[in-house]
């Protein structure tokens, strides 16, 4: 399973698709886009690579551990089937 992390870095729009080696235990990069355009980690400066892999850590601890603030509204959200 991959997730998808965006976020804006200066006037940059970044699109991460990640995922957890469980060989490893460790986030891997899968895909990277910045503004569009196919991009790679090792393109990324020591500090970059550095501050992108640490928003992943911190955006997989918010998934793992359901930190992540969402809306749900139990009336909309919840599948009914009629005659149930």
């Amino acid at each position: 399973m991959t997730y998808v992390y965006d976020y804006v870095v200066g006037s940059d729009n970044v699109k991460v698709e990640y995922c957890h080696s469980s060989i490893t235990d460790s986030i891997k990069v899968v895909d990277m886009w910045v503004n569009g355009k196919f991009h790679r980690t090792n393109w990324m400066s020591p500090e970059g690579n550095k501050a992108l892999m640490t928003r992943l850590e911190n955006d997989m601890t918010d998934r793992m551990c359901d930190t992540v603030s969402t809306e749900i509204d139990l009336d909309r959200d919840v599948l009914t089937i009629d005659g149930c």
